[in-house]
């Protein structure tokens, strides 16, 4: 068999070759036997390795589905730390803001306690009275006691008070019809009557 460079072998000619033929191949020009055996343990060794690069790939795959899944409860954790914080922040602020109004207004209680309350002048000479008299206006003031009560033949008559048209309290609109009753005016439509839907 002659070498043709610019010519590759058919597969009739690969398979029905002598193994000793001399053949150019990736590792030179050697015997077709040698060429096959280094071939086939070539193929061998790309299978292990692309079985080591599959596998290493699903178990990286997986380091970065268990990596991305620690990742997020991370983040929702650290998401929900700063919510409770910003939280606790306004309730401090507004405690802080509670507890100085009420050391304000414990101030001004202690300084208007401390301050002499002046009575005024007639107040002062009410007290200084002798005897001490009670303070109030000369009229009665009903306590709840129980009293005489005049009976009720003894109370005079209020009069009766009547103006014009008017006759007791009603408004006029409300007075007994004039003589003689006026007619109706206007169109009266009758009311509406259920119908039965089980009659016979």
């Amino acid at each position: 068999m002659t070498h043709d460079d610019a010519r590759l072998p058919i597969l009739e000619e690969v398979m029905n070759g002598s193994p000793f033929d001399i053949i150019d191949s990736p590792w030179g020009h050697i015997e077709r036997w040698k060429a096959s055996t280094l071939a086939t343990g070539t193929m061998g060794a790309l299978a292990q390795v692309y079985k080591m690069v599959r596998n290493d790939a699903a178990e990286l795959e997986k380091k970065t589905a268990a990596l991305d899944a620690k990742k997020s409860a991370v983040l929702s954790t650290v998401n929900r730390l700063l919510k409770f914080m910003s939280r606790v922040d306004a309730l401090t602020s507004r405690v802080e803001k509670l507890e100085a109004q009420r050391k304000a207004d414990e101030a001004v209680q202690r300084k208007l306690d401390e301050e002499p309350i002046e009575l005024p002048p007639d107040l002062s000479e009410y007290q200084a009275s002798t005897p001490p008299a009670t303070i109030g206006g000369d009229t009665h003031q009903p306590g709840g006691e129980l009293h005489a009560v005049a009976p009720k033949s003894e109370l005079p008559e209020p009069p009766l008070e009547t103006e014009g048209d008017e006759v007791g309290d009603l408004p006029k609109e409300l007075e007994d019809p004039p003589d003689p009753v006026p007619e109706p005016r206007g169109s009266v439509y009758p009311q509406p009557t259920a119908i039965s839907l089980n009659e016979e």
